[in-house]
């Protein structure tokens, strides 16, 4: 999907004469488009570095200032997800489960950094690029490539817009220089007026609605307030901190997501009642033997998934980090 990527507020390299700098593009980029437009793309996603790719077409609405609609489709075109936003209400559908997940949409700009201070720890972090990055659903587009200051690994292409700033290309790379996920816009329409009924849902009858609990941002020591002693790791990776925290009740007890962040990747710590499952990572897995005692491991979309108990909590760290580095850090969580 088109996202604005609230976390590439990168530092650049020197632009060449005629190209603009690539922190100006970007910047641009994370704005919210000023007019509508609909998209067709087309999405990959494989889970692991050895994982089958899973290949799925999209098509995406969207009018300002926050309403969309977005269809994913599989090889044969039969829908396999919805999502639906008016602004105030999200809607997912999945039409296989005859489910539907009802909430309030996610603030994506709940930090703990202000814009300064993001921009001084990607700067720490990540070097961008810019160069001309030819066409991308028949329009010229600048390419950015952000590279890791550690060992120069690639970590995400972007291709934007030249004239409306929309990412209409992206790639993103795991730790391990495995591609992780692809997104391509094939079809773009721009300032059409989209309409208004496509970004409101009714259940299909049969559809069992869930409502979504919504996540309750709080600082560290406001955590403890809902019951939950917070154990963070003592040990992140080069480039890692805290960024944000949120307690989602589940059943009778509290799960609290953890975020960490070095500008770009991004690990997430549940820390969970000891029957929550929160569903992540294939039912294959692996048994780990960690110094704190035994997990186990799994592949997912997002990345790894490394599971284990102690002190009478489950814990989940998902992430594209190498599975030695996630080991690490679980055995760091007292």
């Amino acid at each position: 999907m088109i996202n604005r990527l609230l976390w590439l507020t990168l530092a650049v390299w020197p632009a060449r004469a005629g190209q603009p700098e690539a922190l100006d593009v970007l910047r641009q980029s994370l704005d919210a488009p000023d007019a509508p437009y609909s998209a067709e793309l087309e999405v990959e996603r494989r889970e692991g570095p050895h994982g089958d790719a899973r290949r799925l077409r999209m098509k995406t609405r969207f009018s300002p200032p926050g309403s969309y609609r977005r269809e994913f489709l599989d090889a044969s075109g039969k829908a396999v997800r919805l999502l639906v936003q008016d602004g105030k209400t999200e809607w997912i559908y999945d039409p296989a489960k005859r489910k539907a997940w009802q909430g309030e949409p996610c603030d994506p700009l709940y930090k703990r950094f202000g814009p300064d201070e993001e921009v001084d720890r990607l700067d720490e972090n990540y070097d961008v690029a810019i160069s001309t990055g030819g066409r991308v659903a028949g329009r010229p587009v600048w390419l950015l490539e952000l590279r890791s200051r550690r060992g120069s690994a690639l970590a995400r292409r972007l291709w934007v817009d030249r004239e409306n700033f929309l990412v209409l290309r992206s790639e993103a790379y795991r730790s391990d220089g495995s591609l992780a996920e692809a997104l391509r816009v094939t079809k773009l329409g721009l300032g059409k007026a989209q309409d208004s009924g496509l970004f409101r849902f009714s259940p299909p009858a049969g559809t069992v609605v869930v409502r979504r609990e919504e996540p309750d941002y709080l600082a560290l020591d406001e955590a403890k307030s809902s019951g939950v002693e917070p154990r963070l790791p003592s040990w992140l990776p080069s480039g890692f901190v805290f960024e944000s925290l949120d307690v989602m009740r589940r059943g009778r007890g509290h799960v609290i997501h953890y975020r960490f962040s070095d500008g770009v990747q991004v690990v997430s710590l549940f820390q969970c009642p000891p029957r929550v499952r929160l569903g992540l990572g294939k039912r294959r897995h692996e048994r780990v033997k960690l110094a704190t005692g035994k997990g186990t491991l799994a592949r997912a979309a997002e990345g790894n998934v490394l599971s284990w108990s102690a002190a009478g909590w489950r814990f989940i760290l998902v992430g594209s980090l190498a599975e030695k580095t996630l080991e690490r850090m679980a055995e760091s969580v007292k």
